[in-house]
């Protein structure tokens, strides 16, 4: 699969277009959000007025994070959540990004999680939480529509990623997004496959689909999801989400289905955060039958950029 976003990617960068005038009042991106924007990102998504820039910067998105070749990132996350029939829960989780400069421009040491990736909150999984571990990226290319990095971990363990982006026209984009890695003993990869679509300036619909592979129990795992994002304020916006996923090991079957609503105001100072996610998940483990559960989390959140 890897094979045919390439191939993509290389029939698709023949079909360049022109940069026409645009009229950025209509669009969410301000001068501030788009400082820690890498300027392809920025390109793909203001020349075409998406809203996807405003949310996936407000959101923090991990395409702001993975394709975004300035500024420095700090984000601390903590979770105070609720869940049905097992209580109170506390999670905490810390990211950090930092350039390299006396080194080379295109190399970023990056202190995260194993599982450091936005799917999990539109694709929910039930297991022991990932350990921190530190990192390098290198970022080989970065252009209009592709870009392509490396990292190395000390756990030890790899990852290549490749990500190509097509605007269709001036509310549709197409993205694809190719990840090979090596985790110890573990082989793997990840194809991702989205859509976003502009209802309006205020509304945004984004459509994600993956497919990973693993070789230690040689299994798939798939998923399909939606996400309505809906700005209210420069400050303040709610994304509804709908998901489900499934696996072939050991039978096929709907591991998981996932409704869910997170309301995102930045509050007190600019880089503090407050988040309110009700959801439900409708889970099934082999040989058991499927269970409906209800979780609550408030999240407060302290986020640096461009420090």
């Amino acid at each position: 699969m890897r094979f045919l976003i390439l191939s993509i990617a290389l029939l698709g960068s023949t079909a360049y277009a022109e940069d026409n005038e645009v009229d950025y009042s209509s669009c969410h991106s301000q001068p501030d959000s788009a400082e820690i924007l890498d300027s392809a990102y920025h390109y793909v998504n203001s020349r075409f007025c998406q809203p996807a820039i405003w949310f996936d910067n407000f959101f923090v998105d991990e395409r702001i994070d993975e394709d975004a070749n300035a500024g420095s990132l700090v984000r601390w996350r903590n979770d105070f959540s609720y869940v049905e029939g097992k209580g109170y829960q506390y999670k905490t989780r810390f990211k950090a990004r930092f350039h390299l400069p006396k080194v080379n421009k295109r190399i970023k040491l990056v202190f995260e999680s194993d599982d450091e990736s936005d799917l999990l909150d539109l694709f929910p999984k039930n297991g022991e939480d990932a350990e921190n571990t530190l990192a390098l990226r290198y970022d080989w290319l970065n252009n209009e529509r592709t870009s392509f990095n490396i990292k190395l971990t000390a756990h030890p363990g790899a990852e290549a990623r490749l990500r190509y982006t097509y605007p269709i026209n001036d509310d549709l984009i197409f993205r694809a997004t190719q990840k090979i890695y090596q985790k110890k003993r573990l082989t793997g990869e990840s194809t991702e496959l989205d859509l976003d679509y502009s209802l309006s300036p205020e509304f945004l619909l984004r459509w994600n689909n993956f497919a990973t592979y693993e070789d230690d129990i040689k299994g798939w795992e798939l998923g399909t999801g939606v996400t309505l994002y809906h700005h209210l304020t420069e400050k303040q916006a709610i994304n509804y989400r709908l998901s489900t996923t499934g696996t072939n090991r050991p039978f096929h079957y709907i591991s998981n289905t996932h409704a869910s609503m997170t309301y995102r105001e930045n509050i007190l100072r600019p880089w503090f955060y407050y988040e309110f996610t009700p959801e439900y998940n409708w889970s099934r483990e082999p040989e058991t039958s499927r269970e409906g559960e209800f979780k609550a989390t408030i999240r407060l959140e302290i986020l640096f950029h461009n420090i």
